[in-house]
Protein backbone atom coordinates (compact mmCIF):
# COMPACT_ATOMS: atom_id res chain seq x y z
CA UNK A 1 0.00 0.00 0.00
CA UNK A 2 1.46 3.42 -0.95
CA UNK A 3 2.61 5.68 1.87
CA UNK A 4 3.10 9.42 2.45
CA UNK A 5 6.56 10.99 2.20
CA UNK A 6 8.08 14.22 3.49
CA UNK A 7 10.77 15.99 1.47
CA UNK A 8 13.17 18.19 3.45
CA UNK A 9 16.09 20.16 2.10
CA UNK A 10 18.84 20.67 4.68
CA UNK A 11 18.41 19.25 8.21
CA UNK A 12 21.96 20.33 9.08
CA UNK A 13 20.84 23.97 8.81
CA UNK A 14 17.13 23.75 9.71
CA UNK A 15 14.99 21.91 12.25
CA UNK A 16 12.11 20.19 10.45
CA UNK A 17 10.38 18.79 13.52
CA UNK A 18 7.46 21.31 13.30
CA UNK A 19 6.80 20.20 9.71
CA UNK A 20 6.95 16.52 10.62
CA UNK A 21 4.60 17.02 13.58
CA UNK A 22 2.02 18.71 11.35
CA UNK A 23 2.26 15.92 8.76
CA UNK A 24 1.85 13.25 11.44
CA UNK A 25 -1.39 14.89 12.56
CA UNK A 26 -2.63 14.93 8.94
CA UNK A 27 -1.78 11.29 8.15
CA UNK A 28 -2.64 9.98 11.64
CA UNK A 29 -3.03 6.21 11.47
CA UNK A 30 -0.83 5.34 8.48
CA UNK A 31 1.49 2.35 8.81
CA UNK A 32 4.57 4.05 7.39
CA UNK A 33 6.06 7.47 6.74
CA UNK A 34 9.25 8.16 4.79
CA UNK A 35 11.44 11.26 5.01
CA UNK A 36 13.74 12.13 2.08
CA UNK A 37 16.68 14.49 2.61
CA UNK A 38 17.62 16.61 -0.40
CA UNK A 39 21.09 17.89 0.54
CA UNK A 40 23.96 15.41 0.41
CA UNK A 41 25.36 14.51 3.81
CA UNK A 42 29.10 13.85 3.90
CA UNK A 43 29.98 14.13 7.60
CA UNK A 44 29.46 11.03 9.77
CA UNK A 45 28.76 13.13 12.88
CA UNK A 46 26.02 15.05 11.07
CA UNK A 47 24.35 11.87 9.85
CA UNK A 48 24.52 10.23 13.28
CA UNK A 49 22.92 13.27 14.93
CA UNK A 50 20.25 13.72 12.23
CA UNK A 51 19.15 10.09 12.25
CA UNK A 52 19.09 9.97 16.04
CA UNK A 53 17.12 13.21 16.34
CA UNK A 54 14.43 12.50 13.76
CA UNK A 55 13.85 8.81 14.49
CA UNK A 56 13.64 9.63 18.19
CA UNK A 57 11.44 12.68 17.67
CA UNK A 58 8.90 10.89 15.48
CA UNK A 59 8.72 7.90 17.81
CA UNK A 60 8.10 10.22 20.78
CA UNK A 61 5.39 12.20 18.97
CA UNK A 62 3.34 9.23 17.76
CA UNK A 63 3.01 8.01 21.35
CA UNK A 64 0.59 10.91 21.87
CA UNK A 65 -1.46 10.36 18.71
CA UNK A 66 -4.49 8.05 18.93
CA UNK A 67 -4.22 5.97 15.75
CA UNK A 68 -0.49 5.09 15.77
CA UNK A 69 1.11 2.18 17.60
CA UNK A 70 4.48 0.45 17.95
CA UNK A 71 4.17 -1.16 14.49
CA UNK A 72 4.38 2.24 12.76
CA UNK A 73 7.46 2.48 10.50
CA UNK A 74 9.51 5.62 9.90
CA UNK A 75 12.29 5.56 7.29
CA UNK A 76 14.85 8.33 6.72
CA UNK A 77 16.33 8.26 3.23
CA UNK A 78 19.44 10.26 2.32
CA UNK A 79 22.03 10.68 -0.46
CA UNK A 80 19.93 9.05 -3.18
CA UNK A 81 20.15 9.67 -6.91
CA UNK A 82 17.33 11.04 -9.03
CA UNK A 83 16.97 7.60 -10.60
CA UNK A 84 16.48 6.05 -7.17
CA UNK A 85 13.99 8.79 -6.28
CA UNK A 86 11.90 7.96 -9.34
CA UNK A 87 12.07 4.26 -8.46
CA UNK A 88 10.82 4.93 -4.93
CA UNK A 89 8.01 7.23 -6.03
CA UNK A 90 5.83 4.19 -6.80
CA UNK A 91 5.82 3.44 -3.05
CA UNK A 92 4.38 6.86 -2.14
CA UNK A 93 0.89 8.24 -2.63
CA UNK A 94 1.45 11.84 -1.53
CA UNK A 95 4.33 14.16 -0.67
CA UNK A 96 4.59 16.96 1.89
CA UNK A 97 7.06 19.86 1.84
CA UNK A 98 7.62 23.02 3.86
CA UNK A 99 5.92 26.00 2.27
CA UNK A 100 9.15 28.02 2.20
CA UNK A 101 10.90 25.24 0.26
CA UNK A 102 8.45 25.00 -2.65
CA UNK A 103 11.00 26.37 -5.12
CA UNK A 104 13.53 23.72 -4.11
CA UNK A 105 11.19 20.81 -4.76
CA UNK A 106 9.86 21.63 -8.22
CA UNK A 107 10.35 18.15 -9.66
CA UNK A 108 8.57 15.96 -7.12
CA UNK A 109 7.23 13.00 -9.15
CA UNK A 110 3.83 12.86 -7.37
CA UNK A 111 1.09 15.05 -5.92
CA UNK A 112 2.25 17.16 -3.01
CA UNK A 113 1.07 19.59 -0.34
CA UNK A 114 3.02 22.56 0.99
CA UNK A 115 2.70 22.95 4.76
CA UNK A 116 3.25 26.18 6.66
CA UNK A 117 5.73 25.40 9.42
CA UNK A 118 8.31 27.54 11.16
CA UNK A 119 11.74 25.98 10.66
CA UNK A 120 14.19 27.08 13.33
CA UNK A 121 17.96 26.89 12.75
CA UNK A 122 19.67 23.62 13.69
CA UNK A 123 22.93 23.48 15.57
CA UNK A 124 24.76 20.22 14.93
CA UNK A 125 28.39 19.74 15.96
CA UNK A 126 30.79 20.09 13.05
CA UNK A 127 33.44 17.78 14.50
CA UNK A 128 33.99 14.83 12.20
CA UNK A 129 36.65 12.15 12.05
CA UNK A 130 34.97 10.08 9.33
CA UNK A 131 33.29 10.90 6.05
CA UNK A 132 31.02 9.27 3.50
CA UNK A 133 32.42 6.07 1.93
CA UNK A 134 35.36 6.07 4.35
CA UNK A 135 35.81 2.30 4.14
CA UNK A 136 35.99 -0.14 1.25
CA UNK A 137 34.39 -2.88 3.38
CA UNK A 138 32.25 -2.29 6.47
CA UNK A 139 30.59 -4.78 8.80
CA UNK A 140 27.54 -4.52 11.03
CA UNK A 141 25.65 -7.12 13.02
CA UNK A 142 22.63 -7.73 15.23
CA UNK A 143 19.51 -9.79 15.81
CA UNK A 144 17.40 -7.38 13.70
CA UNK A 145 14.26 -8.84 15.29
CA UNK A 146 11.17 -6.72 14.61
CA UNK A 147 13.37 -4.23 12.76
CA UNK A 148 13.19 -0.95 14.67
CA UNK A 149 14.62 2.58 14.51
CA UNK A 150 17.88 1.64 16.23
CA UNK A 151 18.48 -1.13 13.69
CA UNK A 152 17.73 1.30 10.87
CA UNK A 153 20.29 3.82 12.14
CA UNK A 154 22.85 1.03 12.48
CA UNK A 155 22.30 -0.13 8.89
CA UNK A 156 22.16 3.44 7.56
CA UNK A 157 25.47 4.40 9.16
CA UNK A 158 27.14 1.22 7.90
CA UNK A 159 25.92 1.92 4.36
CA UNK A 160 27.01 5.57 4.60
CA UNK A 161 30.59 4.58 5.53
CA UNK A 162 30.91 1.92 2.80
CA UNK A 163 32.28 2.47 -0.69
CA UNK A 164 32.04 -1.10 -2.06
CA UNK A 165 31.15 -4.00 0.24
CA UNK A 166 28.76 -4.10 3.21
CA UNK A 167 28.83 -7.23 5.37
CA UNK A 168 25.76 -7.80 7.54
CA UNK A 169 25.66 -10.43 10.27
CA UNK A 170 22.26 -11.58 11.51
CA UNK A 171 22.13 -13.66 14.68
CA UNK A 172 21.10 -17.26 14.08
CA UNK A 173 18.04 -18.68 15.83
CA UNK A 174 20.10 -21.07 17.98
CA UNK A 175 21.70 -18.15 19.83
CA UNK A 176 18.32 -16.54 20.55
CA UNK A 177 16.52 -19.42 22.28
CA UNK A 178 16.82 -17.79 25.72
CA UNK A 179 15.60 -14.34 24.64
CA UNK A 180 12.64 -12.87 26.52
CA UNK A 181 9.27 -13.36 24.81
CA UNK A 182 10.89 -15.80 22.38
CA UNK A 183 7.41 -17.04 21.38
CA UNK A 184 7.03 -14.01 19.12
CA UNK A 185 10.66 -13.74 18.01
CA UNK A 186 10.84 -13.63 14.22
CA UNK A 187 12.51 -16.42 12.26
CA UNK A 188 15.89 -15.88 10.64
CA UNK A 189 14.27 -15.60 7.21
CA UNK A 190 11.79 -12.97 8.46
CA UNK A 191 14.56 -10.90 10.02
CA UNK A 192 16.73 -11.22 6.92
CA UNK A 193 13.83 -10.14 4.72
CA UNK A 194 13.24 -7.03 6.86
CA UNK A 195 16.92 -6.07 6.58
CA UNK A 196 16.88 -6.57 2.80
CA UNK A 197 13.71 -4.50 2.38
CA UNK A 198 15.19 -1.60 4.34
CA UNK A 199 18.52 -1.72 2.51
CA UNK A 200 16.73 -1.75 -0.84
CA UNK A 201 14.86 1.36 0.30
CA UNK A 202 17.90 3.45 1.28
CA UNK A 203 20.71 2.15 -0.94
CA UNK A 204 21.85 2.93 -4.45
CA UNK A 205 23.48 0.19 -6.52
CA UNK A 206 27.13 1.18 -5.98
CA UNK A 207 27.45 -0.68 -2.66
CA UNK A 208 27.12 -4.47 -2.66
CA UNK A 209 25.84 -6.11 0.50
CA UNK A 210 26.21 -9.68 1.76
CA UNK A 211 24.29 -11.29 4.62
CA UNK A 212 25.79 -13.90 6.95
CA UNK A 213 24.27 -15.89 9.79
CA UNK A 214 25.96 -15.27 13.16
CA UNK A 215 26.47 -18.47 15.16
CA UNK A 216 29.16 -17.25 17.56
CA UNK A 217 30.25 -14.00 19.24
CA UNK A 218 32.22 -12.55 16.32
CA UNK A 219 30.25 -13.76 13.32
CA UNK A 220 31.83 -12.86 9.95
CA UNK A 221 34.26 -10.38 11.55
CA UNK A 222 35.98 -13.41 13.08
CA UNK A 223 36.83 -15.09 9.78
CA UNK A 224 36.70 -12.50 6.99
CA UNK A 225 40.11 -10.85 6.88
CA UNK A 226 39.43 -7.92 4.56
CA UNK A 227 37.11 -5.72 6.63
CA UNK A 228 37.98 -2.11 7.41
CA UNK A 229 35.33 -0.86 9.80
CA UNK A 230 32.63 -2.09 12.18
CA UNK A 231 29.50 -0.12 13.07
CA UNK A 232 28.14 -0.70 16.58
CA UNK A 233 26.01 1.16 19.10
CA UNK A 234 27.35 2.84 22.24
CA UNK A 235 25.60 0.04 24.11
CA UNK A 236 27.77 -2.64 22.45
CA UNK A 237 31.21 -0.98 22.43
CA UNK A 238 32.59 -3.82 24.56
CA UNK A 239 31.51 -6.26 21.84
CA UNK A 240 33.46 -4.30 19.24
CA UNK A 241 36.52 -4.33 21.48
CA UNK A 242 36.16 -8.11 21.87
CA UNK A 243 36.06 -8.50 18.08
CA UNK A 244 39.29 -6.51 17.72
CA UNK A 245 40.99 -8.57 20.44
CA UNK A 246 39.97 -11.75 18.62
CA UNK A 247 41.20 -10.41 15.28
CA UNK A 248 44.56 -9.37 16.77
CA UNK A 249 45.03 -12.83 18.25
CA UNK A 250 44.32 -14.43 14.86
CA UNK A 251 46.60 -12.19 12.83
CA UNK A 252 43.87 -9.97 11.34
CA UNK A 253 44.05 -6.19 11.41
CA UNK A 254 41.81 -4.41 13.89
CA UNK A 255 38.59 -2.79 12.72
CA UNK A 256 37.87 0.92 12.96
CA UNK A 257 34.87 1.17 15.32
CA UNK A 258 32.04 3.65 14.71
CA UNK A 259 29.44 3.89 17.49
CA UNK A 260 25.94 5.21 16.87
CA UNK A 261 23.80 6.96 19.45
CA UNK A 262 21.28 4.77 21.29
CA UNK A 263 17.62 5.55 20.58
CA UNK A 264 15.54 5.87 23.74
CA UNK A 265 14.78 8.03 26.76
CA UNK A 266 16.91 11.11 27.36
CA UNK A 267 18.19 9.48 30.56
CA UNK A 268 19.42 6.31 28.81
CA UNK A 269 23.15 5.82 29.39
CA UNK A 270 25.79 3.22 30.17
CA UNK A 271 25.46 3.81 33.92
CA UNK A 272 21.81 2.69 34.01
CA UNK A 273 22.38 -0.08 31.39
CA UNK A 274 20.61 2.04 28.73
CA UNK A 275 17.29 1.84 30.55
CA UNK A 276 14.47 3.12 28.36
CA UNK A 277 16.17 2.41 25.03
CA UNK A 278 14.11 1.17 22.12
CA UNK A 279 14.56 -2.59 21.87
CA UNK A 280 13.29 -5.72 20.18
CA UNK A 281 12.51 -7.09 23.64
CA UNK A 282 10.06 -4.27 24.32
CA UNK A 283 8.46 -4.72 20.89
CA UNK A 284 8.08 -8.47 21.49
CA UNK A 285 6.47 -7.73 24.87
CA UNK A 286 3.96 -5.45 23.17
CA UNK A 287 3.36 -8.03 20.46
CA UNK A 288 2.67 -10.69 23.09
CA UNK A 289 0.14 -8.38 24.73
CA UNK A 290 -1.55 -7.65 21.42
CA UNK A 291 -1.87 -11.34 20.55
CA UNK A 292 -3.30 -12.20 23.98
CA UNK A 293 -5.86 -9.43 23.63
CA UNK A 294 -6.85 -10.67 20.16
CA UNK A 295 -7.23 -14.26 21.37
CA UNK A 296 -9.43 -13.20 24.29
CA UNK A 297 -11.83 -11.25 22.05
Amino acid sequence: MPNPVIFIDDPIAKDYSPLIEKVLSIVNGVDRLDVVIQQEITNVTHLNEILYYYYNHVRTKIEGLPLFDYTFSINIIFNISHTKLLELSSQWNHAFIAQQEQEIFTNIPLAHTAIEAELAPSNYPSKCNKVIKQFHTTAVGGTFDHLHDGHKILLSMAYFLTSKRLIIGITGSELLKNKKFSEVLESFSQRQNSVVQFLNLIMDEVVHYEIFQINDICGPTGYIRDIDGLVISHETISGGEFVNKYRREHGFRELDLTAIKVIGDAESNAENAWKGKISSTDIRKREMGRRKMQSSN
